[in-house]
């Protein structure tokens, strides 16, 4: 009689031990249905936060609008554009690095007219390398020449990433 209890002793404490460990999990499942609508908040919140920094960083397809800005901004500026000259992209982790060379001819003023109303785009430029010279032969209209690089940034989407 105790060889056949031993056998029936140990199968009740697993059975007893498997329904504690679903009882555990039932619970984590109440504990997860029960933050359900704090999820799904989240989930809002996260979205409505992707939407706004999406106006701020353009996908590739809206780059060409962003750099017909940059040129008409120029432009507007009474600024000369020498060199427009696009460069590879340089991928990050979830953004793309986008830099343009330019070289501008025109007035000090004309110039700094140009950065001001480029740091007012709603997508994010950083001018870096710049470097200012004032001509030789300066007319009215054209003291300096300048020369710089502005980057802009592209979000990657997942497709993108998969496919470099």
């Amino acid at each position: 009689l105790v060889w056949v209890q031993g056998p029936m002793q140990q199968e009740i404490e697993e059975k007893t031990n498997q329904r504690r460990s679903l009882q555990g999990e039932v619970e984590n499942a109440k504990t997860t249905v029960a933050r359900l609508p704090e999820f799904r908040r989240e989930v809002e919140r996260k979205e409505a936060t992707l939407q706004a920094l999406s106006r701020i960083l353009p996908s590739r397809k809206e780059v060409d609008d962003l750099l017909r800005k940059i040129q008409q901004l120029a432009a507007e500026s009474s600024l000369d554009v020498l060199r427009f000259r696009p460069e590879a992209t340089r991928p990050q982790e979830f953004y793309a690095e986008f830099p343009i060379t330019l070289d501008l001819d025109g007035s000090f003023h004309n110039l700094a007219y140009f950065f001001d109303r480029l740091s007012r785009l709603s997508r994010i430029v950083n001018v870096s390398n710049l470097k200012i010279e004032s001509k030789r032969n300066p007319t009215i209209s054209s003291t300096i020449s300048a020369s710089c690089t502005a980057t802009t940034f592209l979000f990657i989407e997942q497709t993108d990433v998969t496919s470099q």
